[in-house]
């Protein structure tokens, strides 16, 4: 399965640029679908084992996004000059980070910051007015 998640994300990378209709594959996804406040979030939180979707009153998340969690045993280099790159050198246990698929390379290391992005995201496509998006 550790093999599997990555190779699916990279093709998902390249179906969406090329345009996925063109591709009769189906690729493994997850789709959360549900009343507003029916806990949604939290069955997407809880199998990742991480908080990292937005929460408050009203629509929170309000708009279809692709997010991609990545599980790897290599650490980012410490040196903020080759921030992103990975440094064979310095191994970890683990090291998780978070991709957007319309900030392609831009790896969220903090995942509040991954909650930001999708606030950000949702405002930008959707508005501040609590309007749905099907962007």
């Amino acid at each position: 399965m550790e093999t599997l998640i990555p190779l699916v994300n990279k093709l998902q990378d390249v179906f969406s640029s090329i345009g996925h209709q063109k591709i009769p594959i189906d690729l493994p996804q997850i789709v959360v679908v549900g009343s507003q406040s029916a806990g949604k979030s939290s069955v997407l939180e809880s199998i990742v084992g991480k908080e990292f979707l937005p929460r408050g009153d009203g629509l929170c998340t309000r708009r279809p996004l692709i997010l991609q969690l990545y599980h790897t045993t290599a650490s980012l280099s410490s040196n903020p000059d080759d921030e992103g790159s990975f440094d064979s050198d310095n191994v970890e246990d683990s090291y998780e980070y978070a991709e957007f698929l319309h900030l392609p390379g831009k790896r969220f290391t903090d995942f509040d910051d991954v909650r930001q992005e999708i606030l950000k995201e949702t405002e930008r496509e959707s508005g501040d007015n609590k309007g749905i998006s099907n962007k």
